[in-house]
C-alpha cells in the first residue's frame, strides 16, 4: 500500500469523523461520548473504504463488516464510559448511508419518466440498480448495527441500567 492510498484513507477518515461528530452532537451527548462517537464513525467508514478500494470488496459487504466492526466497538466503549449505545452507533453508522446510489435512482427516475420509448429501458434499469443498491447498502448497514445487539443482549441492557441509573 502506498503513502498515496494512506492518505487518501486518512482523508477519509476525517471527513466521516467530522460527519460523525455533527450527527452526534444533534442528541447533545458528553463530549467525551462525542469524541468517540467521531472516532467510531472515522474508524467504521474509513474500514469500508479500504475493504473496498484495496480489497476489491463489494460496497454492501464492507458496509456490512464496517457496520459490524463499529456495533461491537461501540459495546465496548459504552461500558467504558457508561453511556447508552445508541450515543455510539447511530452518529457513527451516519456517514455510511448510501447517499449517492439513493440520488442516482430519482434522477434515473426523472430521466425515465421523461424519456422516448427507446430510451427509457435504460433510465429504468439504472432505477432498478441504483434502488436496490441504496436499499441493500441501508440494510447491511442495519444488520451490522444489529447483530451485536442481539448477541450481547445482556451486556446491552446492563448498560442501558447503569447509565440510567447515574442520572
Amino acid at each position: 500500500m502506498s503513502t498515496a492510498q494512506v492518505l487518501l484513507i486518512f482523508e477519509d477518515m476525517l471527513f466521516s469523523f467530522l460527519a460523525a461528530f455533527g450527527f452526534g452532537s444533534l442528541s447533545n451527548p458528553p463530549f467525551k461520548a462525542l469524541l468517540c462517537a467521531g472516532f467510531l464513525g472515522a474508524f467504521g467508514h474509513g474500514l469500508r473504504y479500504f475493504l473496498i478500494n484495496m480489497c476489491s470488496v463489494h460496497i454492501v459487504p464492507a458496509s456490512f463488516l464496517a457496520a459490524l466492526c463499529v456495533g461491537f466497538s461501540a459495546f465496548f466503549v459504552a461500558k467504558k464510559m457508561h453511556t447508552l449505545v445508541e450515543v455510539f452507533t447511530f452518529p457513527a453508522v451516519l456517514p455510511m448511508i448510501p447517499g449517492i446510489p439513493a440520488y442516482n435512482t430519482m434522477i434515473s427516475l426523472v430521466k425515465f419518466l421523461n424519456a422516448s420509448q427507446e430510451t427509457g429501458h435504460q433510465y429504468l434499469e439504472q432505477v432498478f440498480y441504483n434502488g436496490f443498491l441504496a436499499l441493500f447498502i441501508l440494510s447491511a448497514l442495519v444488520l451490522g448495527i444489529l447483530f451485536p445487539y442481539l448477541l450481547v443482549c445482556k451486556k446491552c441492557w446492563a448498560i442501558s441500567r447503569h447509565a440510567y441509573d447515574k442520572k
